[in-house]
């Protein structure tokens, strides 16, 4: 079975390096001749030296085996609108095996300016199921669960149970508190962002670490007038989304965590970032 996979690659020669090649074509049509589903038909090719050739890009940046890990890897991305349209695109064509997307909103016409899984032809759709068809247009080598269904305390661990990383695209406080909650009571590395107006946030949350939302929220549960006031502009959400999705490919690699203990300020309007420490003096 492999042996006739491997004939169907070729090779290409890309930064001073000869690398197997496959296309998508190639690849499901040897995937459903044997009865494999299209991530396990992307698993076989790579532990056999061989690229989809979508991820040969991704050459150099990561390699073979850190590539394995990302086709390996399940997320789940709670949250669909600004902060998640970008991850689902991001992560599904970095090649993220799995992706689980948990959403209860449907699109409205106030998403057009900023929400990339949201066009003329969605609005009024679910917003997770949008998202799972998306990813099939984009990568149809990831396999996608889509919950239409508002995240609380009974889904929760049912929800993040068997993934490798949570990823946080709420937009709203309780929601973050019950998902840093359960993500770290089941060992799961979360990250958090959030964006308002020009300006976003983010940090990662490890198993073991000592710092939580708390460091960053204190006892504040629901966002502000002056806060709700802000809108969000596209291209935050496109800055932050984008360096959510960095951050979870470093760690989904094996790569370490850029903001364990940390809190990434961005400031649109200025251009500036800030790097904070949210370990105890």
């Amino acid at each position: 079975m492999t042996s006739h996979l491997l004939q169907q690659a070729w090779t290409l020669d890309t930064a001073g390096q000869s690398v197997r090649v496959m296309d998508d074509e190639a690849l499901l049509a040897w995937a459903a001749k044997n009865g494999l589903s299209p991530r396990q038909a992307q698993l076989e090719a790579l532990e056999n030296g061989v690229f989809p050739l979508r991820y040969l890009k991704n050459f150099q940046a990561l390699t073979l085996e850190e590539q394995i890990r990302l086709c390996r890897s399940r997320v789940l991305i709670c949250g669909c609108g600004g902060l998640g349209g970008v991850l689902i695109h991001l992560l599904a064509r970095a090649g993220v095996g799995f992706l689980r997307l948990v959403d209860g909103d449907t699109f409205t016409a106030s998403n057009l300016n900023r929400q990339w899984l949201c066009d003329t032809a969605t609005l009024g759709q679910p917003k997770a199921l949008v998202g799972k068809e998306r990813v099939a247009f984009i990568n149809p080598l990831v396999e996608v669960e889509a919950f239409p269904s508002l995240l609380d305390e009974g889904k929760a661990d049912d929800l993040m149970r068997g993934t490798d990383l949570v990823l946080d695209a709420l937009d709203n406080l309780p929601g973050r508190f019950l998902l840093a909650e359960r993500a770290h009571r089941l060992g799961i590395p979360m990250i958090h962002a959030a964006v308002a107006g020009w300006w976003g946030q983010m940090t990662t949350l490890l198993p073991d670490s000592s710092t939580d939302l708390h460091q960053i929220y204190g006892k504040k549960r629901s966002r502000d007038a002056e806060e709700e006031a802000l809108g969000v502009l596209g291209p935050t959400a496109a800055v932050l989304g984008s360096l959510e999705a960095l951050e979870a490919l470093r760690l989904l690699a094996g790569k370490a965590s850029a903001y364990s203990g940390k809190l990434l300020y961005f400031d649109g309007e200025s251009g500036r970032t800030e790097l904070l420490s949210l370990e105890p003096m």
